[in-house]
């Protein structure tokens, strides 16, 4: 992390990113997974040798229409779990897994904002390599905007002649 990096603050969703992350490592999974965030560039990412890899991504957000001007919107962010499995001679048991992550993320709460499980199922199978998708979404945290300075009327009518 560069020293200017490290100055900026992180964003909600980066901190509810992170805390899926943690979530995941302190939720009961077995040893022989690798938890991260989804990579800065997926092309480079090498499962290696791993069998069991649970990935986070910030998929995006609804929003909610703003309630009166200037009140800001409310938003609902939404994360993906990818997880592969790799079949080393004995069965991966994907439902058994795919039920341990929903246990470590249902109900927790991070930055003001509830975690649920919203759908899963199997992307694709290649080999001995199974791919899942897990979606995760928040229920609804405040998205307020910047100040914004608003005209002030004109303090002189411009219609009316001097002296009038």
């Amino acid at each position: 992390m560069s020293e200017a990096s490290a100055l900026i603050r992180k964003s909600p969703i980066e901190k509810i990113e992170e805390a899926i992350v943690g979530f995941l490592k302190q939720g009961g999974l077995s040893s022989k997974y690798l938890i991260q965030a989804f990579p800065e560039d997926p092309d480079e990412f090498d499962l290696g040798d791993a069998e069991k890899v649970a990935l986070v991504q910030y998929t995006g957000s609804r929003y909610a229409a703003p309630e009166a001007r200037g009140s800001g919107q409310m938003r609902a962010p939404e994360f993906a779990i990818h997880l592969y499995l790799r079949s080393v001679g004995k069965p991966i048991r994907a439902p058994f897994e795919i039920d341990q992550i929903r246990l470590a993320l249902q109900d927790q709460s991070v930055q003001g904002a509830n975690l649920y499980v919203t759908r899963d199922g199997l992307v694709d199978q290649t080999g001995s390599l199974w791919r899942f998708l897990i979606e995760v979404a928040c229920t609804p945290i405040p998205a307020v905007g910047l100040p914004r300075q608003r005209p002030a009327p004109f303090m002189t009518d411009f219609s009316k002649t001097e002296g009038a």
